[in-house]
């Protein structure tokens, strides 16, 4: 998910939605509620017609937000009349819970001031002075960024949360992974968008996640156990595929085989692949350098180090010679 633009749109966004006033001070985040109807909307939409599901999106979601409620922010086409019928057709076996979306935007203010809390306490000097939205996504994400008014901003969907988090789901290593890539897009505000810039993103930030929060299963740390059992048979072969891409565009194919889901039921590339891989690495450079360190690491020495990693594990012929990504060392740490 693309951040970089992140720290500029979270100390420089001008125009934000109604009722979002910047947050004052660097510690405390400002968490805006744009989600109200969503629990509704998901109790109206599933099987009515399609002339009423878009009816209900533009009553209950777009009509009080509509600079969050957009095409790039959910990642559908215009008009909406078409697009919006056919995302909840293909994503029928989502259906949230309203009960649950609505207990996620009640917790989430909590939750998200407790895991900034402890995230500062190992990034001291992580800010944010722009505010965080919770929206309902229609399934689209339920963490990352989307451009709002031009800016990338920070959002989290409260439907996909209830979804794929259920009650008693940690949610801490989650939120921690979102704000690392605020805190480590303020260090780095112009680093290329890249898919060896995506594999170091996403891959640190899981570290940092899995770090911070020993005890998380790695579903809480976004890297479900059947995704590593899927990924790590194939790293040779994967880490040579990325080896002919590093430098392609976060929008382009490869990023997207990568980094994205699918519901697919055969991929020629394990679907968020690329998590896993990243990982590795960070892991791996975690022997020798503290979190800050490598959160700090210059754009062209993480290039470096990406390739140079995946060279080893293109070269090893198996799983790789990095160390599997299992619990034992970030309990250690």
């Amino acid at each position: 998910m693309p951040v970089r633009a992140l720290a500029i749109a979270l100390l420089s966004l001008a125009g934000a939605p109604a009722g979002a006033a910047p947050d004052a001070g660097a510690t405390r985040l400002q968490l805006v509620d744009a989600a109200e109807g969503c629990a509704e909307f998901w109790r109206r939409a599933p099987g009515a017609t399609a002339e009423r599901q878009v009816r209900a999106f533009d009553q209950l979601l777009r009509s009080p937000h509509p600079t969050l409620y957009t095409s790039k922010v959910l990642g559908l086409a215009e008009p909406f009349s078409s697009s919006i019928p056919e995302r909840l057709k293909k994503a029928a076996r989502f259906v949230p819970d309203p009960a649950r979306v609505d207990e996620v935007r009640r917790t989430l203010e909590g939750d998200l001031q407790d895991a900034a809390a402890q995230f500062r306490r190992t990034f001291p000097d992580f800010v944010s002075r722009r505010p965080v939205y919770v929206v309902c996504s229609l399934g689209a994400f339920d963490g990352g960024t989307r451009p709002v008014d031009g800016a990338d901003v920070l959002l989290f969907g409260a439907d996909v949360i209830a979804v794929i988090r259920p009650r008693g789901f940690d949610l801490r290593p989650f939120l921690e992974h979102e704000l690392f890539h605020v805190h480590h897009g303020n260090l780095h505000p112009d680093a290329p968008e890249t898919v060896a810039g995506a594999l170091w993103e996403e891959g640190l930030a899981t570290y940092v996640s899995a770090a911070l929060n020993p005890g998380a299963t790695n579903d809480e740390i976004s890297v479900p156990d059947a995704l590593i059992a899927e990924a790590t048979p194939r790293i040779a072969e994967l880490s040579r595929r990325l080896l002919a891409h590093l430098d392609d565009p976060e929008d382009g194919p490869t990023y997207r085989q990568f980094f994205y889901g699918s519901t697919e039921k055969a991929t020629e590339v394990p679907p968020r692949s690329g998590y896993v891989i990243g990982w590795r690495i960070a892991r791996e450079l975690g022997r020798t350098h503290s979190l800050a360190e490598l959160a700090r690491m210059p754009p062209a020495e993480s290039r470096a180090q990406v390739e140079r990693a995946l060279r080893r594990l293109a070269e090893a012929g198996d799983a790789g010679s990095l160390p599997s990504p299992d619990r034992r060392t970030d309990s250690e740490r």
